[in-house]
């Protein structure tokens, strides 16, 4: 959220530089074929290989999650198990 002169709020876009800069490096492994496509082919191969690859982050992220999440329950199971010898 930002302000403008008079003190309205407005909705003020991020812009991620860094997520750029890894994005730009990675399509950059792709360049030799992107640079011979047609405009229309280059669009679809572009939108396809970030749908992809946004699929498969997020899929990580989730593994990540599910990971951590399992850590905890094995922490909490331990100290049920340690109540219960007690």
């Amino acid at each position: 959220m930002a302000y403008d002169k008079n003190g309205r709020a407005y909705l003020k876009r991020a812009f991620n530089t860094q997520v750029c800069e890894q994005l730009n490096a990675w399509l950059g492994g792709y360049q030799s074929i992107l640079k011979r496509m047609t405009p229309g082919n280059f669009n679809w191969f572009l939108h396809t290989m970030l749908f992809y690859h946004t699929k498969y982050v997020l899929h990580k992220q989730e593994m990540k999650k599910s990971d951590e999440d399992e850590e905890e329950n094995l922490g909490l199971d331990e100290e049920a198990q340690d109540d219960e010898d007690n």
